[in-house]
């Protein structure tokens, strides 16, 4: 009959265990326990009501350390310090109660210590009809343990600290559902429940990345100058061309400036790299040196200011001297000497060619650079008396053309020559020859000139103008002996 009695509340305990023990995996991982720490170590003699009693108080003396030590661990909890994270297995011991109405042996599953996987020891006690089981998690065996039973007395007395035998599952901790009941699962906290009811947890969990140093863009210019040269009053230089690059990080977006009236830039902005071409104009510019600069701007980033240099020569100016030429010659006589012009230039560089439009007039060297003197030469050859002109120009690039005017003035002669030729005379005594000349036929007089034996000419000079002049020759000895006249010969000067 007491037993009877004792069996329902042998099964409430049971219960009540379990439920708490639920309720408890919820929050914090059970303290390690052994059987014996949490029902003690229960034997009876089998229909011994005395060891049925005391198995009834060490469950509830179980239960009672178990809630103490439960408590015990929720303030230790409580008193961490703070961003501290526990983290909560989810896992919960399985423990399994058979309760029998004859002897049996009575377990329940405690946890393992908190640095092994937790652990469910469990009894098994005869079948009967009716069965109550209580499982909290899904269960994963690591290691196995081994309980003996507790020798017993014949009045029923329970020895405690024996060594136990059989075979008990350490169960881990798994991702499963917590459950109460034979089979049904009840809902437990997951990682994203925890993370809202602890706002510290996720930046404990997922530490904040670290920060990214952003690199501000720079703006690189080639070349890092600019010069243009020109002429006064000429053409523009040839454009030249800027490139810009993004030294830095991120994006670049530039534009170009510059503050001169004689410079122009396109195109005027752009994102990331690029060229900008620079164009100067002479326009009204007097020869000079300028000076401007073009500023490159981008957000973000420094400007850069890139110098830009443009000098403007003066205009060529062609100077020659002297401005004209005068030549006089005598017609049939030698032509008359060469003359110079002294050519310099006071602008900018001069390359000069020279021309001239007579074919009896020679300029030498017909081009060249810079200053130079130019020799003029004329040729009477040909040429009827009276006056005679030409031009000499001289032109270059940029610079206006100069001229010099020439004249040649050819006379007729005042006075003319003539060149008497002869056979050589054979004999053996022979000294030399006479000439004689006259302005009418056989009236000569004395000899106009003595020539030495071996010359066979003569040229007959001063002969006037408008007059025929009449000639002949004779051979003497070495004794001064003279032959008679040669033939005659004459020659008109008009």
């Amino acid at each position: 009959m007491r037993q009877a009695v004792y069996q329902p509340l042998l099964m409430t305990h049971v219960i009540t265990f379990c439920f708490a023990t639920s309720l408890l995996s919820l929050f914090q991982p059970l303290p390690a326990a052994s059987a014996q720490q949490l029902t003690g170590l229960v034997n009876q003699e089998t229909g011994g009501t005395v060891a049925q009693g005391r198995r009834i108080e060490n469950v509830a003396s179980a239960l009672l350390h178990l809630t103490k030590s439960s408590e015990k661990k929720d303030t230790q909890n409580l008193s961490f310090k703070p961003h501290r994270l526990i983290r909560t297995p989810r896992n919960a011991p399985i423990a399994s109660v058979e309760p029998s109405p004859s002897s049996s042996s009575l377990a329940n599953s405690v946890p393992a210590h908190p640095q092994t996987p937790q652990s469910d020891i469990v009894t098994s006690q005869p079948k009967e009809p009716s069965s109550l089981t209580s499982s909290v998690g899904a269960a994963t065996p690591l290691a196995t343990m081994t309980v003996a039973p507790f020798p017993t007395t014949a009045t029923g007395s329970i020895t405690a600290g024996a060594a136990p035998t059989g075979t008990i599952p350490l169960a881990a901790a798994s991702t499963g559902n917590s459950s109460t009941s034979g089979s049904g699962n009840a809902g437990g906290r997951s990682m994203s429940r925890l993370t809202e009811e602890m706002p510290g947890l996720a930046q404990l969990i997922t530490p904040p990345s670290a920060p990214v140093n952003l690199v501000n863009p720079a703006i690189g210019a080639s070349p890092t100058s600019l010069s243009y040269t020109a002429q006064q009053g000429g053409t523009n230089p040839a454009a030249q061309t800027l490139s810009i690059s993004n030294t830095g990080g991120g994006t670049l977006s530039w534009s170009a400036s510059d503050g001169t009236g004689w410079l122009s830039l396109s195109p005027a902005s752009g994102i990331g790299a690029g060229t900008v071409t620079a164009s100067v104009a002479i326009g009204s510019l007097t020869a000079g040196s300028y000076s401007g600069a073009i500023t490159l701007s981008a957000t973000g980033a420094p400007s850069v200011t890139v110098p830009v240099a443009f000098t403007v020569t003066a205009t060529p100016t062609i100077n020659l001297s002297p401005s004209s030429l005068s030549y006089a010659a005598t017609q049939g006589a030698a032509n008359p000497a060469n003359q110079n012009i002294s050519l310099t230039n006071s602008g900018g560089t001069l390359n000069w060619t020279v021309s001239d439009n007579a074919s009896w007039l020679t300029v030498s060297p017909a081009s060249g650079s810079g200053s130079s003197m130019l020799t003029t030469s004329v040729n009477t050859t040909g040429l009827a008396t009276g006056t005679h002109t030409a031009t000499i120009t001289v032109s270059a690039t940029g610079a206006s053309s100069k001229t010099v005017a020439v004249t040649l003035t050819v006379s007729a002669p005042t006075t003319s020559s003539a060149i008497l030729t002869w056979t050589p005379n054979t004999d053996s005594d022979l000294a030399g020859y006479k000439i004689y000349r006259a302005t009418a036929s056989g009236a000569y007089g004395a000899a106009l000139a003595i020539i030495p034996a071996g010359t066979l000419s003569y040229q007959a000079t001063g002969l006037s103008v408008n007059t025929t002049y009449f000639f002949v020759i004779t051979a003497y000895d070495s004794a001064g002996n003279e032959s008679s006249f040669s033939n005659e010969v004459s020659r008109s000067i008009f």
